[in-house]
């Protein structure tokens, strides 16, 4: 028999549970305090501020080598306090709504202090003196091209450990490793400090904070009956379902022959080799981008596939989603999908730039700091963030999106995708890529349902 009244399941998939905001909401807006790095007369500077009227913090500053240690020192911004209780999402992410105009900047850190007898002696300590435990903590990085629009960070609570050194900020007991330093349900419901980080990487630094949450995995969510009743059960149902668009396992339909072309122009010196490794499922990209000696300019390398790619056009509010790993440092990483072009791979050379080379819509990404090891990490592209429209010496826009509606990759063209490239292009530097897949998110949702 059901309950006479209607029993309402509300699934947040989007938004999670709100720990910081900068909006003047009573249950998670904080007083953020910078500090510098006072340890053996560290000479790093930085500022917090709030925008006010636009609603986010502000953090500004340099990170420059502790002269004692001859090290580079960290700048942090804190807020103490009781903030919502995270438990229902240990096994999901935290999730930073942020941009900058330093993507450059490698030493970007997060953590959260839960359990400590003093939450910022524990974010000192590092849990390496004595009764320090408690303060866990994570890197991140922001998205190229995250300077025109709030980005979102995810960050899987397993990434995080309560083990770390207070001179680099780098872990020393990982999640993976020893379970004892992950954070636990517990240590969620009762998180009494968070920090913001730039640390154990010497440069200038600029992050502005617009929230900061706690979500499932971006491609799942989990929900539960809310009635007792064996006659309400409501199933576990995918808010967010992925549509794979290329694999390396052999499944029909997403496997494709990858080529891989180095830059022929005007006598490009840049190589690169495209293999598969079968018995894992991933494709590796490898070589180095080197100056085109007629242009003095860094060239580039690329791996394609041509072929009838799944139908992608319900995801084209949402992500590109990478699952990749590789060595972060090199800044030069685009991706592409042609559709609706004469001829994918004269588009995909042109750019638009000459007559009949529309079609060939690209994007830059960039990789966390932690993928070169380990799990494959995912990188989310928006569609948003495609043009067809780009410079063929440089890869870079000519034309955005947000500035031409023209160039935009509609849902229109992600019906019938003809080409998938991946390059590194226009910045010179050794290249490493390991591709365990490419698929499309459609954009997550709000849904309730009623029992």
């Amino acid at each position: 028999m059901f309950f006479a009244a209607a029993l309402q399941l509300a699934v947040v998939a989007a938004s999670g549970v709100t720990l910081v905001t900068f909006d003047g909401a009573a249950r998670t807006t904080f007083t953020f305090k910078e500090l510098n790095d006072p340890v053996m007369g560290g000479k790093s500077a930085g500022t917090w501020n709030v925008n006010v009227k636009e609603k986010f913090g502000i953090f500004d500053g340099e990170v420059v080598d502790v002269p004692s240690l001859k090290a580079p020192g960290f700048i942090k911004a804190a807020a103490d306090g009781e903030f919502p209780d995270a438990s229902g999402f240990v096994q999901g992410e935290l999730v930073l709504s942020v941009r900058t105009t330093t993507p450059e900047y490698t030493g970007f850190r997060v953590s959260f202090a839960s359990g400590a007898l003093s939450p910022a002696y524990a974010c000192a300590g590092g849990g390496t003196i004595p009764l320090s435990r408690g303060c866990f903590k994570a890197k991140f990085s922001v998205p190229l091209g995250s300077a025109d629009g709030f980005a979102t960070v995810r960050i899987p609570f397993n990434d995080f450990s309560d083990n770390w050194s207070p001179a680099t900020g780098e872990q020393t007991k990982t999640c993976a490793d020893n379970q004892d330093v992950c954070p636990s349900a517990k240590t969620l419901a009762g998180i009494k400090r968070i920090e913001v980080w730039a640390e154990g990487v010497s440069g200038k630094v600029h992050l502005e904070v617009k929230s900061i949450s706690a979500d499932l995995k971006a491609s799942t969510a989990q929900f539960q009956s809310a009635s007792g009743h064996a006659a309400a059960v409501a199933e576990a149902t995918s808010i967010s379902t992925e549509i794979p668009l290329v694999t390396f396992d052999g499944a029909q339909g997403t496997s494709f022959k990858f080529a891989e072309l180095n830059d022929p122009v005007m006598g490009g010196k840049s190589t690169g080799t495209w293999i598969l490794n079968t018995a894992g499922g991933f494709g590796i990209f490898d070589g180095e981008v080197v100056n085109v000696p007629s242009l003095k300019a860094p060239g580039f390398i690329e791996a394609h596939a041509d072929g009838k790619f799944a139908d992608i056009s319900a995801a084209a509010k949402g992500d590109l989603v990478l699952r990749v790993r590789s060595s972060p440092e090199y800044k030069g990483w685009k991706v592409s999908l042609a559709s609706g072009a004469h001829s994918a791979s004269y588009s995909c050379a042109a750019g638009g730039g000459l007559p009949f080379s529309r079609g060939c819509y690209k994007a830059p990404f960039s990789l966390p700091l932690a993928s070169s090891t380990g799990d494959f990490a995912e990188v989310r592209v928006p569609f948003s963030s495609f043009t067809d429209r780009w410079s063929s010496y440089t890869g870079n826009p000519t034309a955005s999106c947000k500035e031409d509606a023209s160039t935009c990759l509609t849902a229109e063209k992600l019906r019938k995708v003809q080409r998938v490239e991946l390059m590194a292009e226009g910045v010179a530097g050794k290249v490493h890529l390991e591709v365990k897949s490419i698929s499309a998110a459609p954009a997550q949702r709000q849904i309730s349902f009623i029992v």
